[in-house]
């Protein structure tokens, strides 16, 4: 599952070398900026001492450079599968703390939606360097038990047999559920039936989820996380947990 990062309202996609150049501003009593390039550092830092490979980094700024934002995509061991993503917002003119989220989907935008399942945050405050350690290493542990719950629940999903009457009603769930429009479930069946027993052996929850997930890629990004976390829910409760 890809990370997706949308700039607009005056954002633009730019490099490491981009928020490199933004001035920093001079610390006050009451106010320490973390320059962005350290804040990016320090976190691929710490990655993979967890078991992850930083496999792609996007980074956009806002409001003439004051504000930062970044989604990074990880390799987990089970990259054919699924990605971890961290998500990465700051800035210089105190509108935005220093938030890290972490998800198998984040959703990061200059708008200041910013979405994910596992979320830090820390003020722009006095002792915030002394402090940004901690915080990391507390979001990476939190993606550290998220990674075997997922892989977990792919495992299930690919242990799951499914008959034409369950998958039916998997897919009903999932239309009920909000994970699509009735009207795109055609394409899901499409992508099922592609899926023939002969190449992909016997039909399972994970084959119709990644059906599910090939037409959600082709909404909007902040619908395409909306959906595959409703759909995500769907499934986590109809399937067995032994």
């Amino acid at each position: 599952m890809p990370a997706t990062l949308i700039a607009h309202r005056g954002g633009w996609e730019a490099t490491l070398a981009d928020l490199a150049s933004v001035p920093v501003p001079e610390p006050t009593e009451s106010y320490t900026p973390v320059p962005y390039t350290r804040l990016i550092e320090e976190l691929k830092l710490h990655i993979p001492r967890f078991g992850l490979t930083v496999e792609d980094e996007r980074y956009a700024l806002a409001r003439e450079g004051k504000q930062c934002f970044g989604v990074l995509t990880c390799r987990n061991g089970h990259a054919a599968d699924w990605g971890l993503a961290i998500g990465v917002r700051s800035s210089y003119d105190r509108s935005l703390a220093v938030d890290l989220v972490s998800g198998s989907r984040v959703f990061v935008c200059d708008n200041l939606a910013f979405h994910g399942e596992a979320q830090v945050s820390r003020k722009h405050t006095a002792n915030v360097f002394r402090d940004l350690p901690d915080l990391m290493y507390r979001m990476l542990a939190d993606v550290s038990s998220m990674k075997a719950h997922l892989a977990a629940e792919i495992e299930r999903m690919k242990a799951s047999s499914l008959t034409p009457e369950r998958a039916h009603h998997l897919m009903s769930l999932a239309i009920r559920g909000g994970a699509l429009p009735a009207s795109r479930l055609p394409k899901v069946l499409e992508y099922y039936e592609e899926m023939r027993p002969e190449e992909f052996g016997e039909r399972t929850a994970w084959n119709l989820f990644n059906s599910f997930t090939a037409v959600t890629s082709q909404q909007a990004p902040w619908r395409q996380m909306e959906s595959t976390l409703k759909l995500t829910k769907v499934f986590r409760e109809a399937l067995p947990t032994n």
